[in-house]
C-alpha cells in the first residue's frame, strides 16, 4: 500500500512540475517582423515568473538565442 501511495505522489509531483514548466514558456515574436532591415536585432520575451527568452533575427527568421532564469542567468543556445 505504501509503495502505491509513493508512486501516486511522485506522479502528481511530476505532473505539477510539467504544468509549471509549460506555463513559463514565452511567445516567439510575431512572424513577418524579422526582415532584412532589422537583421541581428534581439528581442526579449519575459514570462510571468520572471524568466525570459531572447530571440535573434537571422535570415528573416526569429531564432532562439538564449534562455534566462528569473535571476538573470542566461544560457546561450546558438
Amino acid at each position: 500500500m505504501k509503495t502505491r501511495e509513493m508512486k501516486v505522489k511522485a506522479l502528481a509531483l511530476l505532473a505539477l512540475a510539467l504544468f509549471s514548466a509549460a506555463g513559463t514558456v514565452a511567445a516567439i515574436p510575431k512572424p513577418g517582423t524579422c526582415t532584412a532591415a532589422n537583421q541581428g536585432q534581439r528581442v526579449t520575451e519575459t514570462a510571468s515568473n520572471g524568466s525570459s527568452r531572447i530571440y535573434l533575427c537571422d535570415d528573416s527568421v526569429w531564432q532562439l538565442y538564449a534562455i534566462c532564469d528569473n535571476r538573470g542567468r542566461c544560457t546561450i543556445v546558438i
